[in-house]
């Protein structure tokens, strides 16, 4: 999204994590990988540092305020969102699901976790602008942005989404927001919100 934002050509190529490919330029299998004339970046903190230096920094606020809040932003959801929400509640469903787990078994399993996961999305929605302002730093669009939505959009497509979104008002409207964009819709096909969201058309 943040290529299509700079208006900077690639060539997309996708890659499971733990795969040959991911290998290939990670040595822990990890994805994203960055390819840019000799340099192969992993890691999405190098890729997001790479590209400040490289290709623009127009994403990294200048105003010390604003770049503070996009950066804890960021650490929010590494720290916590991705361990808490996305491992915690979505990973640990499609493992159950893979186990043959009943969804009241589920339920159960996932009782605690989701506790512990929508007190999280509440905290990250207090930091939500809740005044108008569009982005989740204020009036300027960071990198924050464009790393907390598709995690987001994952989220809310879930079978605990409800309880997501019934906990994030001013999140939830961020992200309905940034989901007009032109960046968001041209990444969406292939996500895992967009094949949950086919899976549940087709019920």
């Amino acid at each position: 999204m943040a290529l299509i934002h700079l208006g900077v050509s690639f060539q997309f190529e996708q890659a499971d994590p733990h795969s040959p490919l991911a290998y290939k330029h990670n040595p822990f299998g990890r994805i994203p990988s960055f390819l840019h004339k000799d340099k192969a970046i992993f890691e999405t903190l190098a890729i997001r540092e790479y590209i400040d230096a490289v290709i623009s920094d127009k994403l990294t606020p200048k105003d010390l305020d604003t770049r503070i809040k996009m950066t804890q932003m960021i650490s929010i959801l590494n720290d916590y969102v991705f361990h808490h929400v996305l491992f915690g509640i979505s990973k640990r469903r499609d493992m159950y699901e893979l186990q043959g787990k009943t969804e009241e078994e589920i339920k159960q399993l996932l009782k605690e976790p989701l506790k512990k996961a929508v007190t999280i999305i509440q905290g990250v929605d207090k930091l939500v602008p809740c005044d108008g302002q569009k982005f989740l730093c204020g009036e300027q669009l960071t990198w924050a942005d464009f790393l907390f939505f598709p995690v987001m959009a994952d989220m809310y497509a879930i079978r605990e989404g409800s309880d997501f979104i019934a906990c994030s008002p001013n999140l939830r409207q961020w992200f309905l927001t940034f989901q007009a964009r032109k960046e968001a819709k041209e990444t969406f096909p292939g996500t895992i919100a967009d094949t949950l969201s086919k899976k549940k058309s087709n019920i």
